[in-house]
């Protein structure tokens, strides 16, 4: 007898095939092909689907099917297109090519965007990178790690070098505050609402009422990327050949940014600690980061515990939003409290308790 699939919301590759060598004769002419289709399983919000186009690899990304309790409220591939594009006019980081944006259902059921593929390995979330016995990462150096570390910040230096102005208005938040970090908040206030429908959790209800009484008054704003993790890069070698995933960007303080891939590294050391795996290496420490990018750029950045715990914040709402999703499909059973929607409850309180 077959298992229950624990993702029931991914789609089945077959039939991807089958939408995608329709998009490609309708698109390229009767002649195009498609061949080797695969699904990673991997993306947090996104499938994401690698075939052969005309011999050609690429990668699709696909926005979720309408029944498949999606975790934003939209997904829009032309503004992904246009912070790329911002990206590789305006400064060197290493973006994919966007070979087309797919506005119509037609074929998939849904929008989505091609990519050309770029050669090289991702750090994983399943099961993490940094505890993955059998992955690249934990076969590399000290050395290795540490070149991972210094360029995943010089990424984040390189693309804070393009400041607020007329070709990133659209990346401006809307909402009360009056600072690009302000409107943030209020902005994941919203998404907040529109996760929880109707529920409470205490420690994001906790998190929203620490964050918004030491909101600091900074009113930095550059290109934030948004999800600023080694797990949205392309590494070869340990540095970066590609930088993906731009639909949570924004406009904000730099801090947003480089606590975001502090946190990161802070929750996976976290989870081991918590199921008595080998520890992490010791990378990302949020005040040898912030040195770090003072070195590379100039700029003395603020502490980052309001930006750690702003962060924790942020990924608490996405998780609650998965647990939802996978008690809705009936993978698992609902919590004992709400507090167990989001998975780290200690951590994020943790972090509250140092502001």
């Amino acid at each position: 007898m077959d298992q229950p699939s624990t993702t029931p919301w991914r789609r089945d590759p077959g039939v991807l095939a089958a939408g995608l060598q329709a998009w490609a004769g309708a698109r390229r002419g009767p002649d195009a092909v498609v061949t080797d289709v695969r699904t990673p399983g991997s993306g947090m919000s996104n499938d994401t689907v690698l075939f052969r186009l005309d011999g050609d690899e690429v990668v699709a990304r696909l926005a979720p099917a309408p029944d498949a309790f999606p975790t934003f409220p939209s997904y829009d591939f032309e503004f992904e297109r246009r912070v790329i594009e911002l990206v590789r006019a305006r400064t060197t980081v290493p973006v994919p090519e966007v070979l087309h944006v797919e506005s119509s259902d037609a074929f998939l059921g849904v929008p989505f965007m091609v990519v050309r593929a770029v050669a090289g390995v991702v750090p994983g979330d399943n099961p993490p990178y940094l505890i993955d016995p059998d992955g690249w990462f934990l076969r590399g150096s000290a050395q290795d790690w540490r070149r991972m570390e210094r360029s995943t910040v010089e990424v984040l230096a390189r693309l804070h070098a393009v400041g607020d102005g007329d070709d990133t208005a659209f990346l401006r938040l809307d909402g009360p505050g009056d600072t690009a970090l302000a409107r943030q908040l209020s902005n994941q206030r919203a998404y907040y609402d529109w996760v929880r429908d109707g529920r409470e959790v205490p420690v994001l209800a906790r998190a929203f009422a620490a964050l918004g009484a030491t909101l600091p008054a900074n009113d930095r704003s550059v290109l934030n990327w948004g999800d600023s993790r080694p797990g949205n890069i392309i590494f070869r070698d340990f540095e970066p050949v590609a930088v993906l995933d731009w639909e949570m960007a924004a406009v904000g303080p730099p801090e947003v940014d480089l606590a975001w891939a502090v946190f990161f590294h802070r929750f996976f050391a976290d989870m081991a600690a918590h199921y008595g795996l080998p520890p992490v290496p010791a990378m990302f420490d949020a005040d040898e980061m912030v040195g770090l990018y003072h070195q590379l750029t100039g700029t003395a950045l603020d502490d980052l515990r309001w930006y750690l715990a702003f962060a924790g914040l942020r990924f608490g709402i996405i998780l609650t939003r998965m647990s939802l999703r996978s008690i809705h499909f009936g993978v698992s059973e609902p919590p004992v409290d709400e507090d167990g929607l989001m998975l780290f409850k200690p951590l994020l309180d943790q972090l509250l308790d140092q502001l």
